[in-house]
């Protein structure tokens, strides 16, 4: 192993001293007394101010300043990223001094740190070597914390992870502690064991005293080595929604003055800071029974978080229930990542017709093209209730090309623009698809009975009708409203059962009820043919360079078979509906080609 190696893993606890105070792992005794004078008089800032928006809007013009989402790290959490702007490297920020207070998923500015602090990319082929040979060195006064060994281990996980293990409940409420200096000490006793290790290693004495600086010597390593590193002084719009799912207890210094007022909330997620929660939004009981909620997951929301605390400050929402089990849990995770699971407010359900069952308008039919005769389907899951789209395929006179549609439910009908429900839904902006439940993005009234396109039922849709040939060359295409009858609703298992049999009669108690307009051998023939156009354009699409990714599905409960005419159908409606949207114009349509995927657009324009 290459003593280099040793200085860079050293390199990454840096770390340390940021969070530790100014003075660092380096810091002498004097620097020590004088620094815990000065806490005794007056909190240090651990995080620093805010610019100004003057002084951000000045430096994004000038471009000494960057704008961008914060992602953090889930897995070594000390690790965040913003995208840099001219699309290369992203830019890193080290650790949760470096973040300063910012959550992620938040539109931030950062400033550039100077050369020499930016990160060391090391070469893949060192890291097991390098993280085999730093555990070991552990000194014995640090790996007598298991947590703490756990968190040295390597460098996957942060220097402020070992802070804020290290801080606990014992520490003020500005986090320092005794058990910094404690700290502080094992890292310097870290850094001669691993420089002194380096050195046997390397078989000879190393020309500089690496032992004595931590800084990184920067210029002789080349560009595509280093990674632009930054720090946050801006946050533009807080998008992480300040919620968390953890754990209440107490805090250890039962003599102190925070112990009367607060308890800690430990988030589940370690990218969330801990929080102090005042005890009067904890249970009664908490302060005299507080194992009886060891296991009971609470929702906390943080109100603020100062510049000189480890810790934020935050209010207790409610409790969830036990930890472990499916609802608690659910309810947890729907509230930290904001997905609004609430019911539907009367006004929002007002804004639907009230008198059901609902019958299309009159003056509607001149304005839609009537398709009610036309042999139209539908192929869902047997269990699904919100039916939004539908099939229909016919052979012209020629016999050679066919007829193809693709039809919609035109929810945009049901949803008036700037109405409670059209800002709920755009608020909400998709559908949540859980193992167990669905959060739905609109009423399930107007999902499973105004729009749903269920058999022999009239309906308003918006429609792309094809004319193509048998090799799925398209001809011409239309768009626009129309009204449908779906004849019958087939599941996958009824349309594989088709095409596996091509020339066999399907007995009629197999099949579910179809209109009397319409026979189960129209509807068979129909499913064939989409079946045969669906094999060529996935032939096509394959051709054109389409990637093929064959992967199992994951799913919580047993596969089914699954027709494969639906969904490549619906691709060629896709790629339709996208030359269909050059702009403003057809974006009501648009609205309703793409709602049942969740999207929700500016509904403004004609038709």
């Amino acid at each position: 192993m290459s003593h280099p190696d040793c200085r860079l893993n050293l390199g990454t606890l840096r770390g340390v001293s940021s969070v530790v105070g100014p003075h660092g792992v380096g810091a002498s005794p004097s620097d020590k007394k004088s620094k815990n004078k000065s806490i005794r008089g007056k909190k240090k800032s651990i995080f620093e101010n805010y610019m100004s928006k003057e002084d951000v809007s000045e430096g994004l013009k000038r471009g000494t300043l960057i704008q961008g989402v914060l992602r953090i790290n889930p897995k070594k959490f000390h690790e965040a990223f913003i995208p840099s702007p001219d699309g290369d490297r992203d830019i890193f920020i080290d650790g949760i001094v470096a973040r300063n207070r910012a959550l992620n998923g938040d539109l931030v500015v950062v400033k550039l740190l100077p050369e020499e602090q930016w990160k060391v990319i090391k070469p893949e082929s060192s890291d097991k070597e390098t993280e085999g040979a730093y555990e070991s060195d552990l000194p014995e006064e640090i790996c007598g914390s298991h947590l703490l060994q756990q968190s040295l281990k390597g460098h996957n996980d942060s220097p402020d992870v070992i802070i804020e293990a290290q801080f606990e409940d014992s520490d003020s409420e500005d986090g320092h502690g005794n058990t910094q200096h404690v700290l502080v000490d094992g890292v310097k006793k870290l850094s001669v064991c691993v420089h002194e290790k380096g050195e046997e290693d390397a078989g000879a004495p190393s020309t500089k005293d690496e032992s004595t600086s931590m800084a990184q010597d920067t210029s002789a390593l080349p560009e595509r080595s280093l990674q632009r590193s930054a720090k946050v002084v801006y946050i533009v719009e807080k998008k992480h929604s300040r919620a968390a799912t953890g754990f209440l207890k107490l805090l250890a210094d039962k003599n102190s003055e925070l112990f009367r007022k607060y308890a800690l909330f430990s988030p589940s997620d370690h990218r969330v800071p801990r929080i102090y929660v005042p005890l009067k939004d904890c249970p009664q009981d908490f302060v005299t029974r507080p194992k009886d909620y060891a296991n009971t997951l609470f929702i906390c929301r943080i109100v603020d978080w100062k510049e000189d605390s480890n810790f934020a400050l935050g209010q207790l929402a409610k409790s969830l229930g036990q930890a472990g089990e499916i609802e608690p849990e659910t309810e947890g995770i729907l509230t930290e990542y904001g997905v609004d699971f609430s019911d539907f407010s009367s006004e929002v359900l007002e804004c639907l017709p009230q008198d059901l069952p609902w019958t299309i308008p009159p003056e509607e039919f001149s304005k839609r093209r009537d398709l009610r005769k036309d042999c139209i389907f539908t192929i869902d899951p047997s269990t699904a209730r919100d039916l939004d789209d539908a099939l229909s395929c016919k052979l012209l006179a020629d016999g050679n090309t066919y007829e193809v549609g693709v039809h919609i439910a035109d929810v945009s009908y049901f949803v008036p623009e700037g109405s409670e429900l059209d800002q709920v839904a755009a608020q909400r902006a998709t559908s949540v698809y859980l193992v167990q439940k669905v959060i739905p993005m609109l009423p399930r009234a107007l999902c499973e009975e105004l729009c749903s396109l269920n058999p022999m039922t009239d309906k308003l849709t918006f429609s792309v009708i094809w004319t193509l040939t048998s090799e799925g060359k398209i001809l011409s295409e239309w768009f626009g409203r129309t009204i449908i009858c779906s004849c019958t609703k087939l599941s996958y298992e009824h349309a594989q059962s088709m095409i596996e049999s091509p020339t066999k009669t399907i007995p009629e108690q197999e099949l579910p009820p179809i209109s009397p307009e319409h026979t189960s051998e129209e509807v068979h023939q129909a499913v064939l043919n989409l079946h045969r156009i669906a094999k060529e354009l996935r032939k096509q699409r394959f051709l054109d360079g389409a990637l093929r990714l064959d992967q199992l599905p994951l799913s919580m409960y047993p596969c089914q078979r699954n027709s494969e005419l639906d969904s490549k159908v619906t691709l060629l409606n896709d790629g339709a509906a996208c030359k269909y949207h050059p702009g403003q114009g057809q974006r009501e349509n648009w609205l309703s080609t793409r709602v049942h995927l969740g999207a929700v657009v500016d509904k403004t324009g004609n038709s």
